[in-house]
Formats: C-alpha cells, structure tokens, sequence
C-alpha cells in the first residue's frame, strides 16, 4: 500500500475527505497543509519518457498552491515510485488522450525525484509496497 509509505516520506498523516471520496486530489494532511495524489500505473517506468496526469488535477494543485498548501504527485509504476512537487512556475506539454479526449499534462520522469527502495524498505513491512491492486491507488 503507497499510503503509508507516502505518509512517512512526508512526515504526514495524509486523509482522505470522508465527504466528498471523489475530490480531484486524493489525500490531504490540514495541519501541515500538504496534498498528495497517488496515480498507480501499470507499466515499467522506463517505457515512456512522460506520465500524464488529467490536466484537472494540475488545475486544483496550482489553486490549492495559491491557497498557502504544498502539493506532490506520486506515481507508482510497476518498477519504481517517483515523487514530483508541483509548483506556481511548472508548465507541461499537453496532450488529449481517451475516446473522450481529454486534456492531460505530460510529467517528465527526468524531472521527477525517485523514491529509493531503501526508503520504501525503512516505511513498508509488506512483501510487495508497491501494491497496485491497493483500493485507494486510482490507475490511469
């Protein structure tokens, strides 16, 4: 499961909004005031060399920024996890993806900080941390 490990790589206690489970961002800690959203993915993370994300996620990331709160993007592939800080200045190319054609940011990995398996070592005691059948882990 990515949660518990995101909440210790973080030093958080990461909520879900028991009101609303289907707010843009996943996970949110009020006192500190940080966000996460976890986006699990079913491939190596070598394939690509961009993730996307739904263009509406960056969108609420960037007005929650201007709220005063820090906002990160994990992405568990099936070989890694990586972390990304959004930030006021980011720009991505855009891409419209799906039979719906919708917009979505290109992320470079290059640009996004690994989550080293030692540090998934030191927060996790299952056999397999990077669980991608974990419920809460929403799939692109």
């Amino acid at each position: 499961m990515a949660l518990p490990i995101v909440n210790q790589l973080y030093d958080c206690d990461f909520k879900r909004n028991e009101n609303d489970i289907y707010d843009v961002l996943d996970f949110r800690d009020e006192e500190q005031k940080k966000i996460v959203e976890v986006k699990g993915r079913r491939i190596l993370s070598t394939k690509f060399t961009d993730t996307i994300i739904t263009a509406s996620k960056v969108t609420a990331g960037m007005m929650e920024i201007d709220n005063g709160w820090e906002v990160y993007f994990v992405f568990v592939f099936l070989d890694k996890m990586y972390r990304y800080q959004l930030k006021t200045d980011d720009s991505f190319e855009c891409k419209f993806t799906g039979t719906n054609c919708i917009q979505h940011y290109m992320i470079p990995i290059k640009n996004m900080t690994e989550i080293t398996d030692q540090e998934i070592r030191d927060y996790s005691d299952q056999a397999n941390p990077l669980d991608l059948e974990d419920p809460e882990l929403e799939v692109d």
